[in-house]
């Protein structure tokens, strides 16, 4: 039919990843582990509650020979977090509650901001 198709992968550009306090090591560093290796730039917000891991996990990847400005870590709250999608990064991750996660859903729309939403559990 003379027509063809195909997948062509690209970095999207800067990931930001909005992390849990529950798995605090666990579910931020596989999702840093996945935009890095599809080219990606990547800004960590942990929770309010876990910062200092966030923070070791950065020390982490810089000592592993990370090139500098690959990932970048903001500690604080939640308006941290809004304060992430209004700075316009190209992709929003973010696992918590189901009302939290509204928020940053409604917050990204602003932008046309695509998420990915990992909620629920027993924070909701």
């Amino acid at each position: 039919m003379g027509r063809s198709s195909r997948i062509v992968y690209r970095p999207v550009g800067v990931v930001g990843i909005i992390s849990p306090w529950n798995f605090p090591w666990a579910t931020p560093l596989d999702e840093i582990v996945m935009a890095l290796m599809a080219g990606n730039a990547v800004v960590v917000k942990p929770s309010e509650l876990t910062p200092l891991t966030a923070l070791k996990m950065a020390d982490v990847f810089r000592r592993a020979g990370l090139a500098d400005g690959l990932l970048s870590v903001v500690t604080g709250d939640g308006s941290t977090g809004a304060a992430l999608i209004d700075a316009r990064v190209d992709r929003i991750m973010f696992t918590g509650s189901v009302a939290t996660g509204k928020r940053v859903a409604e917050n990204a729309a602003k932008y046309l901001t695509p998420v990915v939403l990992e909620l629920g559990g027993k924070d909701r």
